[in-house]
């Protein structure tokens, strides 16, 4: 009687398998890692440009709510921004009013500041001879928390927007750490703010 011979199945891998799949799923990851960072931070810039174009757009709503001519003002190759009535109004401002950096008058009016996250920055577009409009005083901050701080800050002009919703023509850019930066411009006629498309830092 023949002995049957039975073959036992290999259950593992060899070591030059397992060094394939290893070498294919770095070669993966450096493809998709790299992309997928470079939409977190195409994202990131999207949304902290868009944070201070609804600032931007609040002012011109201040404007027409208040009958005030208010300002929005940015920090040239900073991160702080604000926006405050450009005349000088009289009421004054409520202690009590809530929220990181805003304060609300007794009456009508509003002041708001804030800053960009970090490794985010302001820059002039176009000429940056023409970037600096100076320092404030304290007392155009009213109550805001932080009203030292911001009167030390040397300003970009001022964008102005008026009671019937329209403003000064302006544009500045808002850069990343990378370089890259999305423009953000303010047409007069309308008031209206609006976001360009993100594009390359080029040296000025």
């Amino acid at each position: 009687m023949s002995r049957l011979r039975f073959r036992v199945p290999r259950t593992g891998y060899t070591l030059v398998e397992l060094l394939l799949a290893v070498a294919l799923l770095a070669m993966l990851a450096g493809i998709t890692v790299p992309a997928a960072l470079r939409m977190y931070a195409d994202s990131r810039l999207s949304e902290v440009a868009e944070q201070v174009r609804l600032q931007v757009a609040g002012t011109r709503v201040r404007a027409i709510e208040s009958g005030l001519v208010y300002q929005f003002r940015y920090e040239p190759d900073g991160r702080s921004y604000c926006s405050v009535p450009y005349e000088r109004e009289f009421e004054g401002s409520n202690p009590n009013a809530t929220g990181t950096g805003a304060t609300t008058g007794v009456g009508r009016f509003t002041r708001f500041a804030g800053e960009l996250a970090e490794g985010f920055q302001f820059a002039a577009a176009g000429n940056p001879e023409n970037a600096i409009g100076g320092q404030l005083s304290e007392e155009v901050f009213g109550d805001l928390p932080n009203a030292d701080k911001l009167s030390g800050v040397d300003w970009s002009p001022p964008i102005l927007f008026v009671a019937d919703g329209s403003a000064i023509d302006a544009a500045f850019e808002i850069v990343d750490s990378r370089g890259k930066l999305m423009l953000l411009t303010v047409r007069g006629l309308t008031g209206a703010a609006a976001l360009g498309r993100m594009t390359e830092r080029t040296e000025k």
